[in-house]
């Protein structure tokens, strides 16, 4: 089934790891008898080892070997089947300006496209099971085969031993002595083997304040619970302002000790935000359990409404139990702060909590369930591990996936500064925190705040014992020209570190930053009572906060239409040094400092120094939240109010041989060219858009020059198609220019484009009129009042009284006899003999133009919309061009007239409004079906609040049956008139629709089931 947004797609190499397999002398899976892949030579069998041996936390305690029956869970991670087409298509749907931006796949079309072959997936499951171990399916997103094992299995299956350890925490672990080896056939088809490990978990990036209770030992109860309107300022409820600045142990004042979420919204700008993320939903990856109860006590207090549910994604770990022995809370801190941080930035927002545990297989085990239910636009994480200790390149895949869906995922950047490792290992060389340096990941540093003003004084967060995390990758390298986090190179970097060739940089961390210092920190209750709070801090308070603005951008009125900003990278870097949307900071540096025994402070290692523009302490900057949102929105500028100038129909292009490439756009000027007749004032065009000659099932998206390309289609073709025809209305770009996108994969096309009419921001032309939809003629049935019933013969025309004429049934159709210049109609053939086109124009013109409006193949049912002038007569001439005969309809929907009333037009797109497929714009994803009203909300954000009448592209999909498509105002009759025809089997078509708005709402119903998708191009209004 064609997708009429173009989400075909393939695939980028981007990233790759720095190491290489090691060729070993034995190992399991290349015994005799297990199959091997066709183009497996003698000399591939031999087995390679995957990576390195892990290497345990400096505080692990040798102890004996884990026993031979110990249970194992373990993941095969499988490279997709084509990495650098992956690579590409993730850098095309990511950055603005590419012909891909925004085209993301949809729930479950990863694995469909990248996973790896079923080939590759079955002899690896057989060569597993031979080995002896037991290999569970392919998991949704096509890469991932669970395995379980006992030790004695893995050791033999993977020619390794096992070390046992115990943790500083006193929980016992193991690791594999060697890296695992692999067939060698099968060793360059898999990415990793998780779960040898279980020495190194994933730890929190949260920093306490000191920690700091209230003495009073007096209940508060008197927290207000009935939330504030979402948007306004978040301010704390009296009884905790009051317990925080009137605690007599600790001086608290916010904006020296701590934040509240409205100070924090007035120093990020997105205070009083009017959707207040309403609609947006957050994923938080959580290693712990929490209690919610908590949360709800924070929201209560704040006065938000977030709603907060949990997925449990993978078993939390067992202990430590939520409380201690005296009732205090010892976990879930970090997951109530990132919650509350969420929920105070974004108060309208949904956040999905998914619980894992801090294992490798959980860890892992929680990203893939994020990232394959799809059902969170940003993904915040604030838990993370030292580089050195793990390449979780599984990890990195699972992020590609999200990129590529439109997910964006933002990493604390870790709290040792540029020693990352020190915590985990003593280590003070200067090496990055995982998962923020893996190259799908937006990494975020910390900084110190002084003040509560908009975007007050910061320096780099370093102090007490942390600082931000930052530096270069060992592990992962970026290619220059797909990924432009590794083209900019910040003071002090380095290449040689992660060994990176001609057209490579290694990964620099961090991306962006904010507010980590927890010194001045957020205020979080973390427990059932009211003696469970404190301050908190560090960089994985931060993700969160940016997750938040993410997420209230891709509600926003500028993100809402063309989908979801997804992987923030290529667009934050196109960004660099802009003042509108980063805080640069310039002071302070990353290198951790901290306090011997005697309470001196010393130095941990070397780091980076903040400066001006990209740094290796905070990266880009801060964010400014509006200014951020509209450069990563992208937003269209506003286009002038317009009036219709019809012009005689006139070709101005005709591609032929060789046509436009598949996957290709070109430029066609327009506006001021000296040949169409568009000045070069014209603020939008009309044009009569065909595709033809296609060799597979495409698309077609127009759009003004110099800006992205939007998620939106105005023509869609199927296999087999001959030509399609559509009416675009269109803006032109600051050149006079209009791009053209053929988003077919199968091939060129030839595309035909006639020029119709133009809007100017003046008063010289037309105003529009719109009329409840009717019926003008129909040569199927006896009794038309304007023609008579039988086809229109080959060659032949009829000349229909539009202007003071009357309806098919005799009744006057509203169209004045004086004072109009064009005829807005929905005009359809159907029952041709044979392929045929057919011109819409003016009576007594001559030659008959060569300009086509409908375009059809032997019995084909085809809409088009038609502006088309009215002649001297009031009349308009019907003319079939080929020799079939071919019955005709028409339907008017309003006129332009001279007169000086009427709507002027304002271009509002393209943008999508619905798509049915992936539930946006409806309740929920699925066919519209016959009886059903669909409910197009086109007044959420007061843009179409003075509007009469709006321009829309509908597009039907998924196609059965034949059926018919009506659009009208809601709250009125449905007409008798018609928008869509199609005719039976799959098939997939688009019209232009001009349609009335009654309460801020268009109605649509299809008599068949049908998906449908809605793009706005532009709306009239009386001013």
């Amino acid at each position: 089934m064609l997708d009429p947004s173009g989400p075909v797609r393939t695939r980028i190499r981007g990233a790759g790891r720095a190491t290489t397999l090691a060729v070993v002398t034995a190992a399991l899976v290349s015994g005799a008898g297990l199959p091997v892949l066709a183009t497996a030579s003698a000399e591939s069998v031999a087995p390679k080892r995957i990576g390195s041996a892990p290497v345990a936390p400096r505080d692990a305690v040798k102890a004996a070997a884990p026993d031979a029956d110990t249970q194992l869970d373990l993941g095969i991670t499988l490279e997709p089947r084509d990495q650098a087409a992956l690579t590409t298509f993730v850098t095309g749907v990511s950055t603005p300006g590419s012909p891909l931006y925004k085209h993301y796949l949809g729930t479950g079309e990863f694995g469909k496209r990248f996973g790896a072959d079923p080939a590759t997936v079955a002899s690896v499951r057989a060569a597993l099971t031979a080995a002896g171990l037991h290999p569970g399916e392919v998991g949704a997103n096509g890469l991932t085969i669970p395995v379980k094992a006992t030790v004695a299995e893995a050791e033999k299956a993977f020619d390794t031993d096992f070390a046992g350890y115990t943790l500083a925490d006193g929980t016992p672990a193991l690791a594999n002595t060697k890296a695992p080896a692999i067939r060698g056939d099968l060793a360059g088809r898999i990415a990793s083997v998780s779960g040898l490990n279980t020495t190194v978990k994933a730890v929190s990036r949260a920093v306490p304040k000191e920690k700091a209770k209230p003495k009073s030992d007096a209940a508060s109860t008197g927290t207000p619970m009935s939330a504030r309107n979402i948007g306004a300022n978040r301010q704390m409820c009296s009884v905790w302002s009051n317990k925080l600045a009137n605690d007599y142990t600790y001086a608290f004042l916010e904006g020296r000790d701590y934040y509240s979420p409205a100070s924090l919204a007035t120093a990020y700008d997105m205070n009083d935000m009017p959707d207040g993320g309403s609609g947006a939903t957050v994923a938080i990856l959580s290693l712990e359990n929490y209690d919610s109860a908590a949360v709800s006590r924070w929201q209560g207090c704040t006065g938000t409404k977030a709603n907060v549910s949990n997925v449990r994604a993978y078993g939390t770990d067992a202990a430590p139990k939520l409380y201690d022995a005296q009732g205090y809370p010892n976990e879930g801190w970090e997951t109530a702060l990132d919650i509350e941080m969420v929920a105070g930035m974004a108060p309208g927002s949904n956040i999905l909590v998914y619980q894992g545990n801090t294992t490798e297989a959980g860890v892992l085990a929680t990203y893939q369930r994020i990232v394959n239910e799809n059902r969170a636009s940003v993904v915040s994480i604030s838990w993370g591990r030292c580089e050195a200790s793990t390449s979780d390149s599984a990890i990195n895949l699972v992020l590609q996936q999200a990129a590529a869906q439109g997910q964006s995922v933002v990493a604390a950047s870790g709290d040792s500064g540029a020693s990352g490792c020190y915590n985990s290992n003593g280590s003070l060389a200067t090496v990055t925190d995982n998962p923020a340096s893996l190259p799908y990941a937006t990494g975020v540093g910390g900084t110190s705040h002084t003040g509560i003003s908009q975007f007050p004084y910061q320096s780099v967060w370093n102090r007490y014992g942390g600082a931000s995390g930052g530096g270069v990758s060992k592990w992962w390298r970026l290619d220059d020209t797909v990924n432009p986090a590794g083209s900019l190179h910040a003071p002090g970097y380095n290449g040689q570190v992660c060994n990176a060739g001609a057209g490579q940089s290694c990964r620099q961390v961090p991306d962006v930053a904010a507010l980590a210092d927890p010194n001045t920190g957020y205020f979080v209750i973390g427990g059932r009572d009211d003696e469970d709070w404190n301050i908190w801090g560090g960089t994985s308070a931060a993700a969160p906060l940016w997750a938040a603005i993410v997420a209230t951008a891709n509600v926003s009125t500028q993100c809402a239409a063309n989908g979801p900003v997804g992987f923030l990278n290529p667009a934050l870097y196109k960004l660099a040094g802009n003042s509108a949307v980063f805080g640069d900071v310039t002071a302070g540096n990353n290198a951790l400092t901290g306090y011997d025994n005697n309470g001196n402070v010393v130095g941990y290692g070397s780091g980076y120094n903040a400066t001006s523009g990209y740094d290796l302490a905070t990266g880009l900057g801060s964010p400014k939240g509006r200014g951020l949102i509209a450069a990563l929105c992208h937003q269209l500028p506003s286009q002038p109010a317009g009036t219709y100038t019809s012009l005689q129909p006139k070709r101005l292009l005709d591609t032929r041989t060789p046509g436009i490439a598949s996957r290709t756009a070109t430029t066609l000027k327009i506006a001021g060219d000296g040949v169409s007749g568009v000045p070069a004032n014209a603020s939008t065009v009309v044009l009569n858009v065909t595709a033809a000659n296609s060799n597979g099932p495409g698309f077609l998206t127009a759009w003004p020059t110099g800006t992205p390309m939007p998620v939106s289609s105005n023509l869609n073709w199927m296999q087999g198609s001959v030509a399609v025809p559509n009416l675009v209305t269109v803006p032109v770009g600051t050149d006079g220019k209009v791009s053209l996108f053929n988003g077919s994969w199968t091939g060129s096309i030839r595309m035909v484009v006639d020029v119709f009419g133009y809007y100017t921001p003046d008063t010289a032309g037309a105003k529009f009129k719109p009329l409840t939809p009717t019926r003008v003629f129909d040569t199927r049935y006896a009794g038309d009042a304007n023609v008579a019933q039988g086809q229109i013969g080959g060659k032949k025309q009829i000349d229909v009284k539009i202007a003071g004429g009357v309806s098919a049934k005799g009744a006057p159709l509203g169209v004045p006899a004086t004072g109009v210049t064009a005829v807005v109609l929905n005009t359809t053939v159907t029952r041709g003999k044979g392929n045929g086109w057919m011109t819409v124009f003016p009576t007594g013109v001559s030659p008959v133009p060569t300009a086509s409006n409908l375009n059809w193949t032997d019995a084909q049912t085809v809409p088009n919309l038609v502006i088309v002038p009215i002649g001297a007569d009031g009349k308009v001439s019907f003319y079939n061009a080929m020799d079939g005969t071919v019955d005709v309809l028409a339907d008017v929907f309003g006129y332009f007239t001279a007169d000086g009333s009427g709507a002027t037009f304002h271009s509002a797109g393209p943008a999508r409004l619905v798509d049915t497929r992936w539930g946006k714009g409806v309740p929920a994803a699925g066919q519209i079906n016959d009886g059903t009203v669909l409910r197009v909300n086109l007044n959420d954000d007061g843009v179409l609040a003075g509007a009469t009448s709006v321009v829309l592209n509908v597009t039907v999909t998924g196609t059965h049956w034949s059926g018919v498509l009506n659009a009208w105002a809601d709250g009125t009759a449905r007409p008798s008139s018609s928008n869509l025809n199609w005719t039976a089997g799959s098939q997939t078509i688009a019209n232009s629709v001009i349609v009335p708005i009654q309460n801020g709402w268009v109605d649509i119903e299809s008599n068949s089931p049908t998906d449908v998708i809605v793009d706005v191009m532009g709306y009239y209004s009386a001013s």
